[in-house]
């Protein structure tokens, strides 16, 4: 669970670069988000000149560099505020609060379960941070790590994976990296090679795919989290657009609640 207080911060912006076709890392200055953000955690953007002080968006934490007091978004550009994002430069000023979120990766204690993280698009960030806080903390634990996309030219965060020294394994819908077909492609035969009892998944993306994997999850008894993302215009409970549904009954606000979630509580 998150505990630490969330603060307006007007950060320093310190390079804003390409990676992908239409995908940002944009790297800022802020030593309080560096130190308490954890994999789960988001902020929510205000871009000066949104029209709306109060339609701010979420973005999931990529890195935060105690030591230099850097954080990292990775995004896409696909409306306003992404597109103010994507203007910026070295000097400028990015407008968030955070951390942001009150359910974050929980990851298992056992020493011989083998973490499974599973990405697709925007989702691929906050694993890459889970991967990362989980090698730091226990620099021998086992992780896989599965990125789908529709094609390579959008697989991201392969080479910050390598760099880190993690076992990477793709698929595309048209063939052009890795296993053609979808990330349950990868992740079933994955399933049975290690065992469901040693197996511990972590799923962030598009709906559809988290629930593929939330569902596969569920049929081979493998526990599985899921980041759901979703708008979450205020990020502290307040507007009640993030509302969804669990299947004890419950209607919970994923800014509060969430965003992470044991896979089979989720009513997809």
């Amino acid at each position: 669970m998150n505990s630490h207080s969330i603060s307006h911060i007007v950060a320093e912006v310190v390079d804003n670069v390409l990676v992908a076709p239409n995908h940002y890392v944009i790297t800022f200055v802020s030593p309080y988000l560096a130190e308490v953000a954890r994999p789960g955690n988001f902020v929510n953007i205000l871009t000066a000149d949104s029209s709306d002080p109060f339609l701010r968006k979420p973005f999931s934490v990529f890195s935060a560099d105690t030591d230099t007091g850097h954080v990292q978004l990775l995004y896409s550009v696909v409306g306003g505020t992404t597109k103010r994002m994507a203007v910026k430069r070295a000097g400028d000023t990015l407008d968030l609060i955070g951390p942001l979120g009150g359910r974050i990766f929980e990851p298992p204690s056992e020493r011989s379960v083998t973490h499974i993280m599973v990405g697709g698009g925007y989702g691929v960030p906050p694993l890459v941070f889970l991967a990362h806080t989980l090698l730091t903390d226990k620099p021998n634990c086992k992780i896989k790590f599965i990125v789908g996309a529709r094609d390579a030219d959008l697989l991201l965060c392969l080479d910050r994976l390598d760099e880190m020294g993690i076992s990477t394994h793709t698929s595309t819908e048209n063939g052009t990296h890795g296993i053609q077909g979808r990330v349950t492609d990868v992740l079933t035969p994955m399933i049975h090679e290690l065992g469901h009892a040693n197996c511990f998944v972590y799923c962030c993306g598009p709906t559809p795919m988290m629930k593929a994997v939330g569902d596969l999850c569920l049929q081979t008894g493998v526990s599985c989290q899921v980041s759901v993302e979703v708008g979450m215009p205020c990020g502290v409970g307040v507007c009640m657009a993030c509302v969804i549904d669990l299947k004890d009954g419950r209607r919970v606000r994923c800014c509060t609640d969430g965003p992470v979630f044991d896979s089979a509580e989720v009513v997809w």
